[in-house]
């Protein structure tokens, strides 16, 4: 078996993906060019940190590389949707370089919930 439980990393990546996708679309479309679209990006940036946080709130054995999974496939969802709807493929050395770069911060925000999680957790039992 290996060190990830699939399961745990889906739960998180749903949790994450429930407030990403709908602040994705509202901020390319509705709120596009307007104050409330860095709202909508907070929300993006947060829903990275839920996945983290709900893929390690069972505690399973690695809950840090699990939060950081669960951030990684929240990010990937909401980019293909948003790739899929927008069919914006202009240059794919930068769209390539784009990704990497938000996977890192989206992994980053997953271990910040999933610290959050077992700290949580902790204290709890």
């Amino acid at each position: 078996m290996g060190v990830f439980d699939r399961r745990v990393i889906l739960v998180g990546a749903f949790n994450g993906l429930f407030f990403a996708l709908p602040a994705a679309i509202l901020q390319r479309t509705v709120f596009s060019g307007t104050a409330l679209a860095s709202v909508m990006l907070a929300i993006i940036f947060f829903s990275g940190a839920l996945a983290g946080y709900a893929a390690a709130r069972p505690l399973p054995p690695h809950a840090l590389p699990h939060g950081a999974a669960a951030g990684v496939v929240t990010f990937f969802g909401a980019e293909i949707v948003y790739l899929i709807a927008t069919r914006n493929f202009s240059n794919p050395v930068v769209l390539l370089l784009g990704i990497v770069l938000f996977a890192l911060v989206f992994a980053s925000l997953g271990t910040i919930g999933a610290m959050v999680a077992v700290s949580r957790g902790n204290r709890m039992q």
